[in-house]
């Protein structure tokens, strides 16, 4: 009796041992790609279910969000708590931008008649935080190259510009930015 508990310690011992004491990030990384896999998982069977039981989407919580489309017309969508805003706005895209625009365009929110872009962890958010008739603004980036003579090197400046914003527009906003009185847009080059 006395071995079998002597070995039984030994064996816990040795199994206890073997447990990381350490900090592994690829195992956080691991973990994290398995949580992502599985939430998206569980969001597709739920997509999947309430497009075939109307009553299920009736229980399920959703809000109303509202998206600015590129040409500054405002739509309405209602969008399940659950789901991801990458989703929705992936959707989104799919559903209501040009195919021709669909690269170009980002998402972001409106403040004081500024476009902020979302972060990162922003778009990995779920609708849940949110509320209703939150307002999203598509918008595309525009690249400027200032050059305030000749011999000086160019200085870069990203803009976030709506579809239909005029060239006065994008003057008045490189303006604010950079405090220039007097400014002449001498090319566009699109890529």
């Amino acid at each position: 009796s006395v071995d079998h508990e002597l070995n039984s310690t030994m064996a816990l011992t040795r199994t206890s041992s073997k447990v990381p004491k350490s900090f592994v990030y690829e195992d956080l990384i691991f973990h994290i790609q398995t949580m992502q896999h599985q939430m998206n998982t569980m969001t597709k069977f739920l997509d999947d279910q309430c497009k075939n039981e109307k009553q299920l989407r009736k229980e399920l919580k959703s809000h109303s969000l509202k998206f600015i489309d590129p040409y500054g017309n405002l739509t309405t969508h209602e969008c399940f708590d659950h789901e991801m805003i990458n989703t929705v706005f992936n959707k989104y895209k799919k559903d209501y931008v040009p195919k021709y625009l669909q690269k170009w365009i980002k998402i972001g929110k409106i403040n004081q008649n500024m476009i902020s872009p979302f972060e990162d962890h922003e778009l990995t958010l779920s609708v849940s935080n949110y509320t209703d008739d939150y307002q999203f603004i598509t918008y595309g980036e525009l690249n400027i190259s200032i050059a305030y003579g000749e011999k000086a090197p160019l200085q870069k400046l990203l803009l976030h510009v709506l579809l239909t914003d005029s060239i006065e527009k994008i003057k008045m906003q490189i303006q604010e930015l950079k405090k220039i009185k007097n400014l002449e847009l001498k090319s566009c080059i699109l890529n």
